[in-house]
């Protein structure tokens, strides 16, 4: 009892100097007063900083990230917590009030609505049961929401919300831990996303790219430029090399292996402690005894889902004016993801309603419960966006990407381009973010750089494009404060700390492999032959520090 006194003590006396420390330090190099343009410098990272320390200390991640956008809104207020404060409430309404971000957050709420309705009617349980009769081993349920992952292409958080819903029971049934669910759903979200060709990102991607095309005067099409710089995204071929091995191999290592065993020999598929973002049980969402377990109660509502959400996309591109592919990269994913689950939440209501499963007040509980499950995930996501914004505006990304316009070879610039990608991303928690402040800087450079030494612009672009990606995506797997890594726990019903900490050591085995193939691309060699040496370095590596689960 003593010791753990002792450590709850030295843990607070840790977060009483770094928030004192991070607050000195802001009167300190904040002294322009509040409104003026300043240049932070190195100072810009303190914000971010301060947010993932103490989320990783202290396992609370909503007051951690509130404390980060409170640093960043003292600094901008020339030094003075008290308007500081108000700076970084301000952010949290400005994220809400965004169009984008508030349809995310009516999204998150109503497919978690959508989840406690079809758990309610049998739905949930009835594909458990079948996919359990299919699966024989721990192994074939890893196989199979990789699998999933893989299927659900075109929306990383449509992959994160059915794959984790859909796959944790079955998991649990073969005493998976949740740290390895949600890494697999993690895994299988941008990496696919970005890569898949078709896809809500490739619209984002897309776009990014075409500016910078129209102000360099570059006669070529943005979307096919998205495509060639497919290759060059390393960092999600070789992630998902890596998973597929892990899943196949039985074997893992660091506090993977350690989450694995424990919940293999104890059943504990969470550590004791651990908070997890969507309650695991809930007495609510249980369905009726006498309830009809049908298969068909699942496949409709996900099959709607799915289907609303690519012909509201299609119809947002402008669909039939152009063609399906390019529709689907030009639509609004949010806006397709808003009205595509509530779409789907009223043909499952009718669904069920029609077949009388349960009585309509017991639907409606579900749907309320399910959104009370998720409202947790949801209000993190909530101040990761108002920290995003908050460090925007001290200028984090912007030092970082200073610090690279010096390179001068346009070869190595992919290398670089990814490392500082990577950085941006994980301090920032946006992949997205990442992207809109690495591409106006690293193509026109790419582009100046290579026309002064006589070189085909386009020879390094690709790969330049496929590195912004590729560090995107890298960082975003690392990061605390990232959406779609909340997501994922949220969705795998995983501790969002234990999930940073288990999947970190796999991203940045990943990430090697990744530094690796650009290393390749720097002194020309071919990109399939750098990404299978990417994949076998990594595979490697694994074999040689992992060790068998069971």
């Amino acid at each position: 009892m003593r010791l753990r006194a002792n450590k709850t003590w030295r843990k607070t006396i840790i977060i009483g100097m770094i928030i004192l420390l991070s607050f000195a330090t802001s009167c300190v190099f904040a002294s322009g007063g509040e409104g003026e343009s300043i240049d932070f410098g190195i100072f810009s990272l303190l914000p971010p900083l301060v947010a993932i320390v103490l989320a990783i200390v202290t396992k609370e991640v909503i007051p951690s990230l509130f404390i980060g956008t409170w640093v960043a809104g003292t600094m901008l207020a020339g030094g003075n917590p008290i308007t500081g404060f108000g700076n970084s409430v301000e952010s949290l309404w400005n994220a809400l009030g965004d169009p984008w971000s508030a349809r995310i957050v009516l999204t998150s709420l109503t497919l978690g609505g959508l989840v406690g309705i079809m758990r309610v009617g049998g739905g949930i349980e009835a594909v458990v049961n079948w996919i359990t009769k299919k699966i024989k081993s721990a192994k074939g349920a890893l196989l199979a929401t990789e699998l999933a992952g893989f299927v659900i292409f075109f929306e990383d958080y449509v992959n994160t919300l059915v794959v984790g819903t859909t796959m944790s029971p079955i998991t649990k049934e073969y005493k998976i831990s949740k740290e390895k669910l949600s890494y697999i759903v993690d895994s299988t979200a941008a990496p696919i996303a970005c890569i898949a060709g078709i896809s809500s990102w490739v619209a984002y991607l897309v776009g990014q790219i075409g500016m910078q095309f129209d102000d360099l005067g570059i006669k070529f099409s943005p979307y096919a430029a998205y495509l060639k710089s497919i290759p060059f995204v390393l960092y999600s071929f070789v992630a998902l090399a890596l998973l597929t091995y892990v899943v196949l191999s039985g074997k893992d290592f660091g506090p993977m292996l350690e989450a694995e065993k424990r919940a293999r020999t104890t059943g504990k598929i969470v550590r004791d402690g651990a908070k997890p973002l969507i309650a695991a049980e809930q007495k609510e969402l249980e369905p009726d005894k006498d309830c009809p377990k049908r298969l068909i109660n699942f496949i409709i509502p996900i099959v709607s889902l799915i289907g609303f959400i690519v012909m509201i996309l299609m119809k947002s591109g402008g669909w039939p004016e152009v063609s399906i592919s390019e529709a689907i990269a030009n639509g609004s994913s949010s806006k397709a993801l808003c009205l595509g689950s509530f779409s789907a939440v009223f043909v499952t209501l009718v669904l069920y309603k029609i077949q009388n499963l349960v009585p309509t007040n017991r639907l409606f509980k579900g749907y309320m419960e399910g959104m009370r499950s998720i409202f947790f995930g949801t209000l993190i996501l909530i101040f990761a966006w108002g920290i995003g914004s908050s460090i925007k505006a001290v200028g984090t990304a912007k030092f970082l990407v200073g610090i690279t316009e010096g390179v001068l070879s346009p070869a190595i610039i992919p290398l670089i381009t990814f490392l500082i990608g990577g950085i941006i991303s994980f301090s920032t928690g946006t992949s997205y973010g990442t992207v809109a402040v690495l591409m106006p800087i690293v193509i026109p450079i790419v582009f100046n750089v290579s026309t002064t030494g006589g070189i085909d612009p386009m020879t390094y672009i690709f790969p330049t494009i496929g590195a912004v990606f590729a560090g995107a995506i890298f960082g975003d797997h690392c990061s605390p404060i990232s959406d779609t890594t909340i997501m994922s726990s949220m969705f795998s019903g995983a501790d969002h700390i234990d999930h940073v900490k288990t999947q970190m050591p796999y991203a940045l085995l990943a990430g090697l492999g990744a530094v690796i193939g650009y290393i390749g691309v720097a002194i020309g060699l071919n990109i399939v032959l750098n990404i299978l040496i990417g994949m076998l370095v990594v595979l490697g590596v694994f074999k040689v520090i992992s060790k068998p689960i069971e």
